[in-house]
Formats: structure tokens, sequence, C-alpha cells
């Protein structure tokens, strides 16, 4: 015990005598993100949540409840569960997605815009 606890030691210090060991200060890298990373990717994710919100409203009920359930969902409904929902052809829930997903895109870059 006494020997352990006499004096200071060197993280540069190799932690074997062999030759090319890795030295303590090795082991003691951080690898969590650091406070300015995770507060800039925070205020990132917030401010597109929030342009991505704002540009929602563009869509009508059904546009939105179609992008929703295909993009933004974690496991994303299917164009055929979607047709039997709204009594129309999987090709017709294609299109009202796609032209949802263009009138998001373009309010997302109009707003960016603006704000800048």
């Amino acid at each position: 015990m006494n020997a352990r606890l006499s004096g200071d030691a060197s993280l540069n210090s190799p932690m074997r005598a062999d030759e090319g060991a890795s030295e303590w200060q090795d082991w003691l890298v951080d690898d969590t993100p650091s406070r300015e990373t995770t507060l800039g990717e925070s205020e990132e994710y917030s401010e597109r949540m929030g342009l991505l919100t704002t540009a929602m409203d563009v869509l009508n009920e059904r546009e939105r409840a179609i992008f929703n359930a295909r993009r933004l969902q974690e496991n994303p409904s299917t164009l055929e569960e979607l047709a039997q929902q709204y009594d129309v052809s999987r090709e017709r829930i294609r299109q009202i997605e796609v032209r949802a997903f263009e009138k998001v895109q373009d309010a997302v870059k109009e707003a960016a815009r603006s704000a800048a």
C-alpha cells in the first residue's frame, strides 16, 4: 500500500516496461461529445424541427396525414395501407406524398431564406 501511495507518477510513463507499450494517458481519453457539440446539435435539431413544423402548415389535412405516415414515422405505412384507408389507389397515395414533400421542401427553403 505504501508503495502505491509514494510520490506522483507521470501520465506519460509507459504502463509496462515493454518498448512501445501504451502510456497511462492513453487510457484517459473521454469519447463523449463536448458540451458545445451537444448544445450545437440540440439547437440545430430544434431549429430544423421548427422549420418543418411551420412548413407543414402549407399542407391540407390529408396531405399532412399521408406525409406524416410515409416520411416521419419510424415504421412508415405502406402505400397499400394508406390506399385502403383513403379509398384511393396506391399510385394516388404516392402522388399525394410526392406533392406534399415538394410543398414542404419549398416552404422550408422559403422559411430558411427569410430567417437568414
